[in-house]
């Protein structure tokens, strides 16, 4: 008696998990892979720091690595995140260099870039407070509290002091870097040298 009574209840779970079963596989499915799908869109393949800042690297540096103190040379475009409106770049202009960590950049470059080695592409999204905060930009380009976006590119790192010195005052070693060197040695070393006569 007792092994019918097993087998009728077998059997009722057996059809009940046939009925029931299917319907709740129908609903669990779908609520798992779209909180996947969620998290996946949320992040978009972003790595996330402790500060805020999303990066993600197109293209993984082989040179040199860059470190707080070295002086950075980045190509770049910065776009707002609301609108993808283009605010500045480095296209046209040459690009920009600065040393890491000191901040002479906005935090979110401090930041982003330290962690890139030479050759390496990366796209960086800057929270407000990683960027130009409440006040924005000075030149009006940037509203207050607006969220950033950058293609970034490293395409040196360079140590020492005369790199330093170089970048703090904004100057590159480049053709212009020459002719200024030359005019400035053209007033200079007459002075230090009266005698010479090519110099006059």
């Amino acid at each position: 008696m007792a092994a019918k009574i097993l087998a009728a209840i077998s059997l009722l779970c057996a059809a009940a998990d046939a009925f029931v079963a299917p319907t709740t596989r129908a609903r669990v499915a779908p609520l798992r892979s779209e909180a996947a799908d969620a998290a996946a869109s949320e992040t978009d393949g972003f790595t996330v720091t402790l500060s805020g800042l999303k990066y993600k690297d197109e293209v993984v540096g082989g040179g040199e690595a860059a470190s707080d103190g070295c002086v950075a040379t980045v190509n770049y475009e910065g776009r707002l995140m609301s609108s993808g409106r283009v605010f500045d770049s480095s296209k046209g202009k040459g690009p920009i260099k600065f040393v890491l960590g000191e901040g002479s950049v906005i935090p979110a470059w401090d930041e982003g870039i330290a962690s890139m080695s030479v050759g390496g592409k990366r796209v960086l999204r800057c929270p407000a407070a990683l960027a130009y905060g409440e006040f924005g930009s000075g030149s009006g380009m940037i509203p207050p509290n607006a969220d950033l976006e950058f293609d970034c590119e490293l395409v040196n790192v360079a140590e020492g002091p005369a790199a330093v010195l170089a970048a703090k005052l904004s100057i590159g070693y480049n053709l212009r870097t020459a002719i200024l060197g030359l005019l400035v040695l053209s007033f200079i070393l007459p002075v230090v040298f009266p005698d010479v006569a090519w110099l006059h």
